[in-house]
């Protein structure tokens, strides 16, 4: 009995391997058989998330592709967008449908076959959760005739209904807004009207619904714009011109030169800002002249009280023009804020109008006398003998000179002579102070018919003090009485002595 129960139990086992076998093979069977089904279907229809030329057609077959592409080729239409003729804003300027320009195309069913073999059914399951997009071009045709008389009619593109675009530009200075004016673009509303129809061709061949023209790049743009770098940084330059501040000391006169003269020397060129050195030149020029003192006449009171107008000499403020016309030039181009002091080819030494200060030689060529001043207080006196007055180039000239330099033990040369002497102090070419020893006397009317070659004669001793009181530069002021300007007494008492 126990081996019947076990021989059961055994046919039990082996039944249920059978079923469970059989169902196995049920389940591959309709596995393949559904992997062939999706398969099949798919050999005739497009996968889910198919767009051809921007329509969804999703598990249509071409049949339905085909009908609905008809339709859509009837119902199509271009809107095309652009810049409004009078605010610029995008609107809508045009609408073209397909009626309007009889529009044909030559797609045909077997285009879309060749899509549809293109995806591999067979293997759908790895195309079957994507996206899938297509154009389908063919042969689009349009009446052109009926596009060119709608294009016609256009007020956009009609040229005198364009505005002209304009490039940015530096306007002339603002004194409400102290700085030169960066004048924007204006883009305009002239387009290319050769590639406004290239566009719409195009777009109606790809069956495009809209197009703008101004994405599409149809409108004349504006060569120069306001980021441009050349503008922006001639811009930038003349902001700096503009920043520059310089307090000049120009001899004891305060001069300041700020944006508002600066700004009437950038100039406007061709669209270009520049600075006009000539007139930095002239600015330096009419200072110079304003406040230079080298050659100037002068007043000058003398020890006898009275004011003589002396020409003037080698002595005094000289601006070197070129030097500072340079360097003022390289002060504005870097936008510089300082105090300076013009550059000098000759300096006195007090400044303003009245340089001879209260250290000078004063040489009374009337009266054949000298007098040495120190810090205002007279140091020294003496007589001496200035040039032969009966022969006009051995004359002593007048005015205010300044020492060129000194020395010692020089020979003094002339045409006629060789002469040794022990100090030589040099005030105008060669006409100097220098010691005589070959003199017995100094002062009075000497001069008249025995005088120097244009010198002043002095004695040994005097000239060796003078020599330690002045250095080059140091102030030497010359002149006669004129007639007239001293009391009749004074000439009647020269000729008594």
């Amino acid at each position: 009995m126990g081996k019947d129960v076990e021989n059961n139990q055994t046919k039990s086992k082996q039944t249920g391997k059978k079923i469970a076998i059989v169902l196995a093979g049920l389940l591959v069977v309709l596995l393949i058989s559904g992997y062939i089904s999706v398969a099949i279907y798919y050999s005739g229809h497009f996968y889910p998330e198919t767009e051809i030329n921007g329509q969804d057609f999703t598990n249509a077959d071409v049949i339905a592709v085909s009908a609905s592409m008809l339709l859509q080729m009837q119902d199509y239409q271009l809107r095309i967008t652009g810049r409004d003729l009078d605010h610029l804003e995008n609107v809508e300027l045009l609408c073209i449908s397909a009626p309007e320009v009889d529009l044909k195309t030559s797609v045909e069913d077997a285009d879309i076959q060749a899509i549809l073999k293109s995806q591999k059914s067979w293997i759908w399951p790895i195309y079957l959760w994507g996206s899938h997009t297509h154009t389908l071009s063919g042969n689009v045709e349009i009446n052109e005739d009926k596009l060119a008389a709608i294009m016609k009619e256009q007020p956009f593109l009609q040229e005198e209904n364009m505005k002209i675009p304009k490039d940015a530009y530096i306007d002339g200075y603002s004194e409400a807004e102290n700085r030169f004016i960066l004048v924007p673009e204006v883009e305009g509303t002239q387009v290319d009207s050769d590639a406004v129809q290239e566009c719409i061709h195009q777009a109606i061949a790809q069956q495009v619904e809209h197009i703008d023209l101004e994405e599409q790049g149809c409108y004349v743009e504006p060569l120069v714009t306001a980021q441009d770098t050349e503008l922006q940084q001639n811009i930038a330059q003349a902001e700096k011109w503009l920043a520059t501040e310089i307090t000049y000391d120009w001899n004891a006169t305060e001069v300041v030169l700020n944006k508002e003269r600066i700004k009437d020397w950038i100039m406007l060129d061709n669209g270009k800002l520049s600075l006009d050195e000539s007139a930095i030149a002239e600015f330096v020029a009419e200072n110079a002249k304003e406040y230079d003192t080298y050659g100037k006449t002068r007043v000058f009171h003398t020890t006898m009280g009275y004011d003589l107008s002396l020409p003037g000499g080698a002595f005094g403020w000289l601006t070197d023009r070129e030097a500072e016309v340079k360097k003022l030039t390289e002060l504005i181009e870097a936008g510089s804020v300082c105090n300076r002091e013009p550059e000098y080819t000759s300096k006195g030494p007090w400044k303003g109008m009245n340089d001879v200060g209260n250290s000078y030689v004063e040489a009374d060529l009337t009266h054949q006398h000298l007098y040495l001043y120190q810090d205002g207080e007279i140091v020294l006196e003496t007589d001496f003998v200035s040039g032969i007055m009966s022969r006009s180039d051995c004359i002593t000239p007048e005015g205010v000179f300044g020492l060129t330099y000194k020395t010692t033990n020089a020979v003094l040369r002339g045409a006629d002579y060789v002469t040794p002497v022990n100090y030589w102090m040099p005030f105008h070419g060669n006409f100097g102070m220098h010691d005589a020893t070959w003199r017995d006397s100094f002062g009075g009317d000497i001069f008249l018919t025995d005088g120097s070659h244009g010198c002043l004669n002095l004695p040994l001793d005097k000239a060796g003090e003078i020599y330690q009181y002045v250095s080059t530069g140091f102030p030497v002021i010359c002149y006669y009485y004129p007639p007239g300007v001293l009391p009749e007494e004074t000439y009647e008492n020269e000729d008594d002595e």
